[in-house]
């Protein structure tokens, strides 16, 4: 069964809901009853048609308007309510539903066995009106002959399986199979019967005065305007921190994905390779492996540290650690900038990309850090980036025959007929000479670093293969290692190749039917470059590459790469992901800027909750408003830092709840004046006397909000970190009197205080 959605925006229902929906998003939460009203009955049958049972369908109908009202900002079009609230409703029915799986097995059976029990548990009040005997009678009717005679012998004859099984020739187990698909087809069938019975379903009574008491004692929150996005948002971003929630977004968005990605990606990358088993090839898959590895290692790291890294404020949010971005920001403009350098000589496009980007990643993080820019412009951040490494992708190095040792070893380079065809008298190079060779050869991904003295250029050669401490040709090295393989451009015109150890014992891993030799190899590439060098300074570029053992990518690829099916997947996925982080940050920052919400700093975010706060207060003329001000401007205030400014309204509403009583908001002013008085208790180190106001913020009959969604235990937290464990137990148990819908969360806390540790109360340092 589907939730009936009225989209129809020439149904006058529809223009209702919109005109609503559209108000209290302005801020009047009081038009919030019309659509309570109006909906109610239809919220209460759908869930009641999903639980069979009046006391839980109340609570569904309850829960799902209070959470459609906390994310009202999620809804597009207005004019859509009705579905969308009926569709919270029947989630939250099916969870109820798992909850209360043992209690609701008792009424398995409501479509069938109460229809000859007129005084039964619901034939009166919840099943009588809806269906009758004939109801029964005419669904059963429209059911396949095999269900209904399984369902009519085993229900209306009191038939015992195995007779049933018996007079229909199948065996017990296939009876019971069909008896449950009949069963479910019969409720199905029920459930849209119900639907269309909505004038006789109703709750016992109105839920539109404990829905509406909650909303409006969230009001100062605005859960469903300004502050009920900020709420919203903050929940998203602080409450896990900045760091937190990027990494939980790579990790959940790609680093799991990517894993599967890189080796889709690896394997059509080698399909395109003309010899699939030559030794570009093998080291092209040794390579893609190893920066996987390393890939799912770093996002590890990544998500343990963001946990250390992170702020906790009063109310025990997480927000952004700046200082750690900061810290995080300038590490990676330092690391950037030594790639900048080494634009001298490796120059590409792919690796200015690359250079590019890195340094736009530490400028954002060094804004964020100091709040120059809000969060939210990731989004931008993330597309910019993406367009530009794009741009220049095909060009990245997938040869990997990049290092000239790994040339000679496997016979590319000329050897001895270069020897031959040198110059007997070498022409003397200056320093802008030995550069533009040197950019010549980094262009070529052939070297990746270098270092200038007086009269030599020395040039680090790319590595053979991906090592841990060089990520491979691909991601060429942050540092300069003077133990690597390299090039000497001097100044009389001469080179000198020096292959390091580490360099010829992979070389004799990678060539293992080959006896290399260090000499052998270092005389081969000295040839070989003296030779490219005199041809590059003559302007024959093209005799140099042959030197050099430089061949077409059309030799080595079937296709060429920029129009490979792998730079194509790769380009379309990288830039649709970052279009939709762009596109979700753009949305956010518009309505955001539209209700004049910022969220570039916890500081600002709590002074715009402490605003809100007292401009309610304010607008409290009559002293019952006042009443239901206070609690909210006493904690804003608190955490704002405006002592006393809490004082103050925490004792006014002490002094003014005895005269409400009554009232339903009675057992938030309980909590809320003591909790500050409490925490205010605390921060003066009157520990005696805080443990006092934590007894008295629990001694109360709850509220509608306490009664749901439990207490705030911010005091009970500040009293956590001095010591006081048993006072918090004795606070958990006097809650279990009004919160008999905590999930096992009670129990939770209470195991975690008695081992020692402190729990996470989440969304209950907020209420």
């Amino acid at each position: 069964m589907k939730p009936i959605e009225m989209t129809d925006h020439t149904n006058p229902g529809a223009q209702q809901d919109e005109s609503a929906v559209a108000a209290v998003r302005g801020g009047d939460a009081e038009r919030y009853r019309e659509l309570v009203e109006r909906h109610e009955r239809r919220v209460y049958a759908v869930a009641w048609s999903r639980l069979g049972d009046t006391a839980l369908a109340e609570d569904v109908t309850q829960e799902a308007f209070i959470r459609a009202y906390r994310k009202l900002w999620l809804l597009g079009d207005g004019a859509k309510f009705s579905g969308w609230v009926n569709a919270i409703a029947r989630r939250l029915a099916i969870n109820f539903g798992r909850r209360h799986r043992r209690e609701l097995n008792l009424r398995e059976r409501w479509a069938l066995e109460n229809v000859d029990d007129p005084a039964g548990e619901n034939s009166a009040d919840e099943t009588g009106p809806l269906h009758p005997q004939e109801t029964l009678r005419q669904t059963l009717a429209e059911m396949p002959d095999a269900h209904r005679e399984c369902l009519v012998l085993f229900y209306l004859e009191g038939k015992s399986g195995a007779e049933a099984a018996a007079a229909l020739g199948i065996s017990e187990s296939a009876l019971r199979v069909r008896l449950h698909r009949a069963r479910a087809a019969m409720r199905e069938r029920l459930e849209a019967k119900l639907e269309g019975s909505l004038t006789t379903l109703r709750p016992a009574k109105t839920l539109v005065p404990v829905v509406m008491s909650a909303v409006l004692a969230s009001s100062s929150a605005k859960a469903a305007t300004a502050g009920g996005l900020g709420a919203a948002v903050s929940g998203a971003l602080f409450k896990f921190g900045f760091l937190k929630w990027l990494a939980g977004a790579s990790l959940s968005l790609f680093l799991l994905p990517a894993f599967a990605l890189n080796w889709l990606f690896m394997r059509l990358d080698l399909r395109n390779f003309r010899d699939d088993n030559g030794f570009r090839a093998r080291l092209f898959r040794q390579n893609t492996w190893l920066i996987i590895l390393v890939m799912v290692i770093f996002g590890a790291c990544f998500w343990f540290f963001q946990s250390i890294f992170k702020t906790v404020d009063s109310r025990g949010m997480v927000i952004p650690a700046y200082p750690a971005m900061s810290l995080v920001a300038g590490i990676l403009l330092l690391l950037s900038l030594r790639m900048a350098r080494r634009l001298m000589v490796v120059w590409n496009r792919y690796f200015a990309s690359m250079v590019a980007t890195n340094l736009m990643a530490g400028f954002f993080l060094l804004a964020v850090g100091q709040q120059w820019l809000p969060i939210t412009w990731i989004g931008f951040f993330v597309l910019i980036q993406a367009v530009m490494q794009m741009a220049f992708y095909a060009e990245r190095p997938l040869r990997t025959d990049y290092n000239l040792f790994l040339r000679a070893a496997e016979g590319i380079l000329p050897g001895g007929q270069a020897t031959s065809a040198i110059s007997p008298e070498p022409i003397r190079a200056s320093e802008a000479d030995r550069f533009r060779f040197a950019r010549f050869l980094g262009k070529r991904w052939l070297v990746s670093n270098f270092r200038r003295s007086n009269d030599s250029l020395s040039l680090q050669l790319t590595p053979v293969k991906a090592t841990f401490q060089s990520l491979s040709w691909n991601l060429a090295y942050l540092l300069f290692r003077r133990n690597s393989s390299s090039l000497a451009l001097r100044a009389d015109g001469t080179v000198l190749a020096t292959l390091a150890p580490v360099d010829l014992r992979t070389l004799n891993r990678v060539c293992p039917s080959r006896r290399l030799e260090l000499q052998t190899l270092e005389t081969c590439v000295t040839a070989a470059v003296t030779l490219a060098w005199q041809q590059f300074r003559t302007g024959n570029s093209a005799s140099a590459d042959r030197v050099l053992g430089q061949v077409l990518d059309s030799e080595i690829f079937i296709r060429p790469v920029k129009k490979s099916i792998s730079t194509q997947l790769q380009r379309a996925f990288v830039l649709g992901v970052a279009g939709f982080v762009a596109l979700q940050m753009f949305y956010l920052n518009g309505l955001m800027k539209s209700l004049n919400i910022s969220i570039a700093s916890p500081q600002e975010w709590s002074q715009q909750a402490y605003k809100r706060a007292l401009n309610d207060l304010h607008k409290a003329k009559t002293e019952e408003k006042r009443f239901y001000a206070l609690g909210a401007a006493a904690k804003e205030s608190f955490d704002f830092g405006k002592i006393d400014d809490a004082r103050n309204f925490a004792q006014e509403l002490m002094a003014l709840t005895p005269k409400y009583t009554n009232d339903w908001n009675y057992g938030n002013a309980v909590q809320d004046a003591n909790l500050v008085l409490g925490r205010l208790a605390v921060r003066e180190g009157n520990i005696a006397e805080a443990k006092k106001f934590l007894a008295a913020s629990g001694k109360s009959n709850g509220s509608p909000q306490m009664n749901s969604f439990g207490p705030n235990l911010s005091l009970a937290l500040d009293l956590l970190r001095k010591g006081e464990r048993d006072a918090v137990l004795e606070h958990f148990m006097r809650c279990r009197m009004f919160w008999k819908k905590d999930h096992g969360k009670l129990d939770l806390w209470r195991s975690e205080v008695m081992a020692g540790k402190t729990p996470d109360f989440g969304a209950n340092l907020m209420y």
